[in-house]
């Protein structure tokens, strides 16, 4: 018989065995195809966003630059124009710095106005983002110069408007209130990783860059960068604080500086730790899985070992016995890695749906042909993983079928008692993981933003139309009020939450000219602003409609930019002094203090903030907040007609729900938590599953001595209570190397993305340890309790 002849019997023989043992078979693929399926779908995830390139010309080189001021606790800001048109003109080690500007244009394609998010940009921009259009031309540094009235669209922009035609180019788009821009090219879409939904390019020109003292101290230009290819993080950034501090010592300030970062990291590196983490846990449970296998191979081995040696003295060699249990072992995998495949592909298709709209570059979560790759790797890796193990054992130990001993074949026997103690105590791991993650996104939750979300929707919009905004504001107040089912109505320049509109101003106490400026949020708002957000007063009182142009200027505070700028005296009634945009001072007299406010969200610390009227000054960003009885999304379309009413050319920036907005910002943390949390009941059951099979592996191999125990007078509790010992020595230990892992694994974890401070709380690892221990008991329980009624004749069958 040939070779391949004889590899052809044998695997027939080796699937006849599986067909007539179908639970085996069943568990066992479904154990590793579980492992395969979560790690090719965690791979997938690194893959997409982590590891794959950016759609960018050498998309690595990419920075994105951020001004900060550690003695503030500012870690990221923007850059007022000198220090941007410093950087822009040159620092060692870059080979092109760019400024830009985000704002929103007002376009109307003939039916309906429309909201175009807008990137004013400066020379070099394009050059730093390696960037070339699909049609047309990018804006020239004349352009730019000049103020030339022209403009890229994206390529979304260019299908949705023009079909995709190339008569685009030359074409002049109606801009609400300036003038006519006209198309002189198109973006590919690959720059959508970078800007997001921005629709529109146009030049920057030095006309929109304020003059004087703002110059100096307005904070609203950000800029990126591309690094050369021999210039490493850390020589940039030192190029960058050396040029930073060169310009504060000629302002005479030393607080500001400037650092780079890559624009991966900038789209999701603060989610590193948490990725690598959950495909580390994706990794133990296919581990236990493993582990698992080569237990119920042995057991499997052990209940076939009078098979063995009848075929053994019919002439079968050893090797013929520990192949077919090869063959058996990679036949397993093979079914595994396709089971593994098909669950991988639901798992992604669900990772993708629920972290579509939380987490940056989830659509690049894909079962492409690299994952297909992993995942044959796992299947070629698991028979060896098993056999490492002691499942697929030599000679020696086949020999002893021929006695017929009623030992397993993972020899030594201690090596039966490793395997499931490793599976509780990576089982352990994922479930304290799991609760600590949980924990956290709790607590995450219970942190009171400052503010009431519920049933308040948002409209915001950038003014158009000739109509001083202070009257549009007041009379659109006036339309909302009138619609049926809202209780309160008020305005912001900016709303929590939302980036649109904010703005950053410097702050100082009045006649201290000396002082550091304090940097904080300027939020413009109408008198109903804190009433309809609930928004606590702690001291002085809350603006009136008396508070206008024509009065006097007041401020409120919030409680820490009060306690920055006063410490622990009382800031009500005190001057403080704010930019004028002129480039001097304005004094406001401080008329309240409210409390904090986390405008960025629960997973931020609040920031220091100031309130002042809009009625004294206003600005062209306005967000319109309503709070209606029901919460329905019916009072949209009211508030969105109200508006249309009162000008059918404006058009609408954003609209949503406070509340939705707020729970946005936690579906990160959701998403990782329930995936954590999926893992740990596999790793559970799992776990478990092995712990049985070894309680009920030594049960059977210890009949004859638990006979001979009964038959010489032992209790049938005294062999329960044994068999129970030996269960929970392998699950304590287990569980005390989990909880060591996984307490050393949370420290480690960045999860500061998520919200969730680092370290492991001692309640989540109690629980954890407790739930194992337990469910490791009541794996070895039935085991137990069979050794307990061990019939005494039983030792004959072994004599």
């Amino acid at each position: 018989m040939s070779r391949l002849a004889k590899m052809g019997y044998e695997l027939a023989g080796v699937l006849r065995g599986l067909v007539r043992a179908p639970g085996f078979s069943l568990v066992a693929v479904w154990m590793l195809g579980t492992g395969i399926g979560l790690s090719v779908a965690m791979f997938s995830a690194l893959q997409g966003m982590l590891l794959s390139s950016l759609p960018l010309r050498e998309g690595a080189s990419v920075v994105v630059l951020q001004a900060h001021n550690r003695a503030q606790g500012i870690d990221s800001a923007p850059f007022t124009a000198e220090e941007a048109e410093a950087l822009s003109a040159g620092v060692p080690g870059f080979e092109r710095i760019a400024y830009y500007w985000w704002y929103s244009v007002g376009v109307f394609d003939g039916e309906a106005a429309r909201d175009l998010t807008t990137h004013m940009v400066g020379p070099g921009y394009f050059d730093a983002l390696g960037v070339e259009p699909v049609l047309g031309r990018l804006p020239s540094d004349e352009d730019i110069r000049q103020d030339r009235p022209v403009a890229l669209l994206s390529y979304a922009e260019w299908q949705r408007r023009f079909g995709g035609s190339t008569e685009a180019l030359g074409q002049r788009l109606d801009v609400i209130d300036e003038a006519p821009l006209e198309v002189i090219g198109v973006l590919p879409a690959d720059i959508g990783v970078f800007a997001g939904d921005t629709a529109l390019w146009r030049p920057l020109s030095p006309r929109f860059l304020p003059e004087g003292e703002p110059r100096r101290n307005v904070r609203a230009l950000m800029l990126l960068g591309r690094l050369l290819g021999s210039t490493t993080t850390q020589q940039a950034d030192a190029a960058l604080a050396a040029r930073m501090a060169a310009l504060a010592r000629s302002a005479h300030e030393t607080e500001w500086s400037a650092s780079t970062r890559s624009l991966l990291d900038q789209l999701v590196g603060d989610l590193r730790g948490a990725l690598w983490g959950a495909f580390a846990l994706a990794l133990l449970v296919l581990l236990i899985g493993a582990s698992n296998l080569a237990l119920m191979l042995d057991a499997r081995r052990s209940a076939r070992l009078r098979e063995h040696a009848v075929r053994l003295a019919l002439g079968a060699s050893p090797s013929q016995l520990w192949r077919a249990g090869l063959i058996e072992l990679v036949t397993l995998s093979t079914a595994a890695v396709a089971v593994g495949v098909l669950l991988a592909a639901a798992v992604i298709g669900l990772l993708r749906s629920v972290a579509e709209a939380s987490l940056a570059r989830s659509e690049q979560i894909q079962l492409d042909s690299g994952a297909l790759l992993f995942a044959t790797v796992l299947g070629l890796l698991l028979p060896g993983l098993v056999v490492m193990a002691g499942a697929v054992r030599g000679r020696a130990l086949e020999a002893g079928a021929v006695r017929g001993a009623g030992r397993g074949l993972l020899a030594p026997a201690g090596a039966q008692r490793w395997l499931p103690t490793v599976a509780v105590a990576l089982a352990t791991v994922s479930l304290v993981s799991a609760l600590g993650l949980a924990n956290g996104l709790w607590r995450l939750q219970r942190i009171e933003p400052g503010y009431q979300t519920e049933r308040v929707h948002v409209l915001q919009i950038f003014r158009v139309g000739q109509e001083a905004f202070v009257p549009f504001a007041e009379r659109m107040l006036e339309a909302l009020a009138a619609v049926p089912g809202v209780e309160q109505v008020a305005l912001s320049s900016a709303v929590p939450l939302s980036n649109i509109g904010s703005a950053q101003a410097e702050l100082r106490p009045a006649g201290r000219s000396d002082a550091a400026a304090l940097q904080a949020g300027v939020r413009r708002v109408s008198a109903g602003y804190r009433n309809l957000l609930d928004i606590p007063l702690l001291g002085g009182r809350d603006f009136s409609p008396e508070d206008r142009r024509g009065s006097a200027p007041v401020i409120l505070l919030s409680a820490t930019a009060a306690r920055r700028l006063f410490a622990t005296e009382n800031a009500v009634g005190r001057q403080v002094e704010l930019p004028d945009g002129q480039g001097g001072w304005l004094r406001h007299e401080v008329v309240g203090v409210v409390a904090d406010i986390r405008n960025e969200g629960v997973r931020n610390a609040p920031a220091p903030e100031v309130l002042v009227p809009f009625a004294q000054s206003p600005r062209m960003g306005m967000s319109f907040l309503v709070r209606s009885r029901s919460g329905g999304s019916e009072i949209d379309a009211q508030v969105r007609a109200a508006l249309q009413a009162l000008d059918p050319r404006q058009p609408v920036t954003d609209q949503f729900l406070l509340q939705e907005r707020l729970a946005d910002q936690l579906q990160p943390a959701r998403v990782f938590s329930a995936t954590v949390g999926l893992f740990a009941v596999l790793a559970l059951l799992l776990a478990a599953a092995g712990v049985y099979a070894v309680a009920s592996l030594q049960q059977r191999r210890r009949l004859p001595e638990y006979g001979l125990r009964l038959a010489v007078g032992a209790r049938p509790a005294q062999l329960a209570g044994r068999a129970l010992g030996e269960g929970l020595v392998i699950c304590l230990v287990g569980v005390l190397v989990g909880a060591v892992a996984s307490t050393l694994g949370f420290h480690l974890a960045e999860l500061d993305a998520l919200g969730i401070q680092a370290g492991l709380p001692l309640d989540a690892l109690a629980v954890g340890a407790v739930l194992m221990v337990l469910v490791a008991l009541a794996a070895s329980a039935a085991p137990a309790l069979r050794a307990a009624r061990t019939p005494p004749t039983e030792v004959l069958r072994h004599v």
